[in-house]
């Protein structure tokens, strides 16, 4: 990666502010990655819940007891859709 060594500032109301921090939060990302990435015109993706990790890990059990080949075969493929959509970053 490289270094930043260059700053950029700027000034914001406070409603502004509250705002960008709270949307950061909900990607899982610092303000400064947030409006970088905002700024080069990425769309990040709001950080998954717990809820969801909770999901993946119960669809993950079901492959490990006696399920047909078909249905784990099913499983195995919903779980890397799930994978795809929410865990991994987006490539721009």
């Amino acid at each position: 990666m490289k270094e930043k060594k260059e700053r950029l500032e700027l000034r914001v109301t406070k409603s502004e502010k509250n705002a960008i921090c709270r949307k950061a939060a909900k990607c899982g990302l610092t303000i400064s990655e947030y409006v970088r990435k905002r700024a080069l015109g990425y769309e990040p993706r709001g950080a998954p819940t717990d809820a969801l990790f909770d999901i993946t890990v119960k669809l993950s059990e079901l492959t490990n007891g006696g399920l047909s080949s078909e249905a784990e075969k099913a499983v195995l493929d919903l779980l890397t859709d799930i994978r795809k959509a929410f865990f991994e970053s987006e490539a721009k």
